[in-house]
């Protein structure tokens, strides 16, 4: 029998090390849109992505001891994110050719340099913005958008969900997110 010692987020903690660990979290969860983004570049499902990123913040809340306070919490726990996905990866069985890793190794680099710019005063007013325009779609509209992206489903099966044929969900979604896209820019520019 062997005397396994408990890990270390399972010890009770005094008011330091709680203190840490909730602003260790705090910045963690801040960064949860981009480390989305992140997982959906190199895992290109959305449902996948979440549930890779919610492993890593249980990773974060499990480990936030050793992360170095004054450095980037983004980098951190993007290479958290890195390697649940490529935990979910090795769990798919999926085959990782050359071209897949140089390409995770360029959607890393890009990642990092946009993590070098503080965009969170511009992503809180782009996603406000998403909200508003988001609330001017029609009804179908935003069915028709939240059956591909949220729910990554195929024109069919969106067209049986909503009843219409391929042809106008093809179009519907084309002309949904045009319209999106060009409210949220408008929208973002006044409120900065």
């Amino acid at each position: 029998m062997s005397t396994k010692r408990p890990t270390r987020w399972l010890l009770p903690m005094n008011s330091q090390e709680e203190e840490k660990r909730d602003r260790v979290v705090k910045q963690a969860f801040e960064c949860r849109v981009q480390l989305i983004a992140y997982a959906y570049a190199l895992l290109g499902d959305y449902s996948t992505a979440d549930d890779a990123v919610q492993d890593a913040m249980l990773t974060v809340v499990k480990k936030y001891d050793q992360f170095t306070e004054g450095t980037s919490i983004m980098a951190w726990c993007r290479s958290i994110v890195r390697l649940e996905v490529l935990r979910i990866r090795q769990k798919q069985h999926k085959d990782r050719t050359l071209v897949a890793r140089l390409l995770e190794d360029s959607i890393g680099q890009a990642f990092d340099e946009y993590g070098a710019v503080d965009f969170t005063n511009q992503d809180a007013q782009r996603r406000k913005a998403l909200v508003k325009c988001l609330g001017k779609l029609t009804q179908q509209g935003r069915l028709v958008l939240q059956g591909r992206f949220a729910e990554s489903l195929s024109y069919e099966q969106i067209g049986k969900k909503v009843g219409m044929s391929l042809e106008a969900v093809r179009k519907s979604l084309y002309r949904q997110k045009k319209q999106l896209r060009n409210c949220v820019e408008l929208n973002a520019r006044n409120v900065e």
